[in-house]
């Protein structure tokens, strides 16, 4: 807004400065444009007497190639390489103001562009971080898994150990038990035998 405030002043104050004859300056061929009217009819010769040939809309860059101060007219050529004449009231240096709105908005759609970019990116950031979040909560959730199994593992070992120690000495008295009624019955088969 403030951009096309400074242009507006910068047009309105430039209708009042003495117009610049474009035929001082062909030799520099500076830029020049038509100038904010709707447009204007470009003819094949310097007074209206010659046929029309085209027109001009407002901002179109042309270059200066000759003027005619007697009839007020300028031989022009338009980028497109069309050349003609128009009235040299028609012609300024300074761009118009659809040409700076046409700069404006390819500024204005380069920072669109530019703006949807950056929330993509921050987009993708969020969801980067989300990402993370997330994996270290299954990080957490497998570290308390690893720590239960972990335990139950070393409950099951304690288990072992002492089921391998009962076992153990259920066996050994099974064994004493086994050898104590075997002298018992090896001692009773003597005494029946008389043998001592």
């Amino acid at each position: 807004m403030f951009r096309l405030l400074l242009v507006f002043l910068l047009l309105t104050t430039s209708q009042f400065a003495p117009a610049a004859d474009p035929a001082q300056n062909t030799a520099a061929q500076s830029n020049y444009y038509v100038s904010d009217d709707i447009g204007v009819i470009m003819r094949s010769g310097p007074t209206n007497r010659y046929r029309v040939i085209g027109r001009l809309m407002a901002g179109t860059p042309i270059e200066v190639l000759a003027t005619d101060t007697e009839n007020d007219s300028s031989q022009v050529r338009t980028a497109g390489g069309d050349e003609g004449w128009i009235q040299s009231q028609y012609i300024t240096d300074q761009p118009t103001v659809q040409a700076l709105y046409a700069e404006l908005q390819i500024e204005h759609d380069a920072l669109k562009q530019e703006l949807a970019q950056t929330k993509q990116q921050i987009a993708d950031k969020e969801n980067v971080i989300a990402l993370n979040d997330q994996l270290q909560q299954q990080v957490s959730e497998l570290q308390n898994e690893s720590d239960k199994l972990r335990q139950q593992n070393e409950l099951l070992k304690d288990r072992f150990h002492s089921d391998v120690f009962y076992a153990g000495a259920l066996v050994l008295l099974v064994g004493m038990l086994i050898s104590w009624v075997l002298s018992r019955v090896s001692m009773k088969r003597r005494q029946r035998s008389g043998w001592r």
